[in-house]
């Protein structure tokens, strides 16, 4: 699983942020770790593309009202023209206490990433199935666990022939998400211990809420397709990006996964 981890680093307190991440998801992969330090959008993309990054770290570049990660212009241009996957550190990551709870290793040695649970999102798209490939690979590698969240509306969603009021999803729908989560889970390798986990409700909310207790990363999956301000900034993974507690990391459908040592 070896690559190149590169951080986008300037001497800030998200730059700093970037930095923790960045060592620790280059262990967790036995990759190289980059610094650049660039400021303009359109200079780290170019500046990507010419290392090969296979992941490219960043810290929160703006603080919405709550204190949390809003994505910014650099995450869009690297989505769009930088073919890896990205990962972006909650504020406060590069300050944490030696004596955090997370993110310290599981048996003291200093290279173990300490990462215990990885999240990933799955709604049964090429860029969530993607997301599951790049999850486990990480999870072997570092003796985590997966949980595999899917999340089911309570309410069909509205289309051009349909009622404009919502109706509730029907049991059949719910029932065929549910089957094919658990499809999806009972083929992952048994080492990885992949719990999977319905949820019921507005996405966004539902993920937020549920890796806000015990997961050290979340993955999830994007599919870019040239309007990638819009994908990002009203699509699941940019609203999830801009308020979760723990470290995303993006991966568009076009990323090469990394293979298992």
């Amino acid at each position: 699983m070896s690559g190149k981890v590169v951080v986008g680093y300037l001497d800030t307190a998200p730059g700093r942020d970037a930095l923790a991440l960045g060592g620790i998801l280059a262990r967790a992969t036995d990759s190289e770790l980059r610094l650049l330090t660039v400021e303009d959008s359109d200079e780290l993309a170019a500046a990507v593309r010419e290392e090969g990054a296979d992941l490219v770290v960043l810290g929160s570049t703006h603080r919405g009202p709550l204190g949390r990660m809003v994505p910014g212009p650099a995450i869009d241009r690297l989505l769009g023209e930088a073919p890896c996957a990205i990962a972006v550190a909650p504020p406060g990551f590069g300050a944490r206490a030696p004596d955090d709870s997370v993110w310290q290793p599981l048996d003291g040695d200093a290279a173990d990433a300490g990462m215990r649970v990885i999240g990933v999102g799955y709604d049964g798209s090429p860029g969530a199935r993607t997301a599951i490939e790049y999850a486990t690979e990480l999870a072997l590698r570092n003796g985590a666990a997966l949980r595999v969240y899917t999340v089911v509306a309570k309410v069909a969603a509205i289309t051009a022939d349909a009622p404009m009021t919502p109706t509730p999803l029907s049991e059949t729908e719910l029932e065929r998400r549910r089957a094919e989560l658990h499809r999806v889970v009972a083929s992952l390798p048994a080492e990885v211990r992949a719990l999977p986990v319905l949820l019921r409700g507005f996405a966004v909310r539902e993920l937020i809420e549920a890796v806000s207790i015990g997961v050290d990363l979340l993955v999830l999956g994007t599919h870019v397709r040239g309007h990638v301000h819009r994908v990002l900034h009203k699509g699941v993974a940019g609203e999830v990006l801009a308020a979760a507690s723990c470290p995303v990391v993006i991966c568009p459908t076009a990323v090469r996964v990394p293979v298992a040592a």
